[in-house]
């Protein structure tokens, strides 16, 4: 009580030196932090929330870092961490010394002006992308009156490794899941700090997309999180992940070992963090597991959670896009074999449900298959058991594809949603598109559904279509023109992978 009432003395005395009408410099419990305004917007970039995992570090839950004597001026995000440059924007540095998060703010506001918080934590398969993507900034986002914070967490086999001895080491503690026990320090930090910003730590809404929704949905499934955040979005989260059990994730690791050529954990932890990236690529039993069920931080699997009703009890939001299926590009363009994997009756059904014309296109049929069996269904299932924990849930079903795309894009594909709840319109290199009015206004609409829901747990507002919760098997689908509700959404085709999700 006594270090809180000292913390908070000191804010006090910064604000009276420095004027809180303009305020730009902040004061966390590790040292001040000057942010840079720009267009009303005051960001704080490249701040540490944790210690460098290197060295003695590596493979270590995320320690305290030391606190620094200077301003730290946030001017510059911190690196990504280690990963194939893939996709990966070129200015963006990459290290394993990569804990570091990003604060948006609107430039100005008083130290308790107790705005809502969220806090962004990216996808890229649990292998790749970053916190500090600029074409994610948290600008447009901030400029509804809320905070926004993205951070970084360890990937590949920096993030998600397990070892013998690393198992042993950890005694009746976690392990295994560093990245995810990154993410949780970052939701420390900022229960910690937030309040010096200006921000709620008691209205925290974490969101995340692909890996980053998965990491949503494991957040609301360990204990560990809970309290830390009042509510959630999950974006494309998939929702019946399996875990790696813990003996097997072991072997995957001593596979990884043999390849590097390291006989135990301290020479694994010598290794340079090129050789940990790259080594035993070439070889799926040396794959870092992703996530595993070491038995203390992950006890179970995410839907088995849901099913005891022990996950956090938020609010929710939860939904995904109607392409999900451009991940499987191979199998679209390849259908037979899928399609021939299934059995007559399946197969009979699925062309039933898919194909109703007879179009004989089986690589849209996959894809429709692919995206419902691995998203849609799984969206539905997680919310309706989370619904009877007597906490609101709101469903969604993204199918916008910016203008200048259609008839070039079969729907939106995975992970598009995420420019529009951002208001983040860089040309695309890809689609070799710019963005229109239309497609902004459709942005809009999502940034204002997604900053109610942090405000107050609820995304309806003044203008918006109604978005009911999702207590009749009802969902607020956004389309080319307007949101609209359907109720008993897509259920022939959800309620066959009910089914067969179930046999997995």
């Amino acid at each position: 009580m006594r270090a809180r009432l000292l913390y908070m003395a000191a804010i006090f005395i910064v604000l009276c030196s420095q004027g809180a009408a303009a305020q730009e410099v902040v004061l966390t419990r590790t040292g001040l932090v000057r942010g840079v305004t720009s267009a009303g917007i005051t960001s704080f970039k490249g701040i540490p929330y944790a210690a460098a995992p290197i060295g003695p570090l590596r493979w270590k839950p995320a320690q305290p870092v030391a606190p620094w004597a200077t301003t730290l001026v946030g001017d510059k995000t911190g690196p990504a961490c280690m990963q194939g440059k893939g996709d990966l924007d070129p200015r963006l540095a990459i290290s394993e010394d990569c804990l570091y998060l990003n604060v948006w703010r609107p430039a100005g506001i008083p130290a308790n002006a107790n705005l809502a918080v969220m806090v962004w934590i990216h996808g890229g398969g649990f292998i790749g992308d970053t916190g500090s993507d600029p074409a994610l900034a948290g600008s447009n986002l901030a400029r509804h009156d809320v905070i926004v914070v993205t951070l970084n967490y360890r990937l590949g086999r920096f993030g998600w490794f397990a070892y013998p001895e690393l198992t042993q080491e950890a005694g009746e503690g976690a392990t295994a899941n560093f990245g995810l026990m990154d993410q949780i320090a970052a939701l420390k930090w900022v229960k910690d700090n937030i309040v010096g910003f200006g921000g709620d730590p008691n209205r925290v809404t974490i969101f995340g997309e692909s890996a980053g929704g998965i990491s949503v949905n494991a957040l609301m499934s360990t204990p560990a999180a809970h309290g830390l955040f009042a509510r959630a979005i999950t974006e494309s989260g998939f929702g019946r992940n399996t875990a790696v059990p813990l003996q097997t994730a072991e072997k995957m690791g001593a596979a990884f070992a043999k390849a590097a050529g390291a006989n135990d954990l301290a020479q694994l932890r010598n290794l340079p963090a090129e050789t940990v990236l790259n080594a035993g690529n070439e070889d799926p039993a040396a794959e870092p597991p992703g996530l595993t069920l070491d038995g203390k931080l992950i006890a179970a699997n995410i839907d088995q959670v849901f099913t005891k009703g022990a996950e956090a009890k938020v609010p929710w939001i939860v939904g995904s896009n109607d392409y999900e299926a451009s991940l499987y590009a191979d199998r679209i363009a390849n259908p037979f074999p899928i399609v021939a994997a299934l059995n007559d009756k399946l197969r009979a059904r699925v062309l039933t449900l898919y194909d109703p014309l007879k179009t004989n296109v089986l690589g849209a049929v996959v894809a429709g298959v692919l995206t419902d069996k691995n998203f849609t269904e799984p969206a539905r299932f997680l919310a309706a058991k989370h619904a009877r924990s007597g906490q609101p849930v709101y469903r969604y079903y993204f199918k916008y594809v910016a203008e200048k795309a259609r008839g070039r894009m079969p729907g939106a594909a995975h992970g598009d949603e995420r420019r529009y709840v951002f208001g983040e319109f860089h040309a695309d290199p890809k689609l070799k598109i710019t963005y229109t009015s239309f497609d902004k206004s459709m942005a809009a609409l999502l940034e204002r559904y997604w900053t109610n829901f942090a405000k107050s747990g609820d995304p309806n507002g003044f203008g918006l279509v109604p978005w009911p919760k999702d207590k009749r098997d009802e969902v607020l689908v956004f389309d080319l023109f307007r949101p609209h509700v359907v109720r008993r959404f897509r259920k022939p085709q959800l309620d066959l992978w009910a089914h067969e999700n179930v046999l997995r």
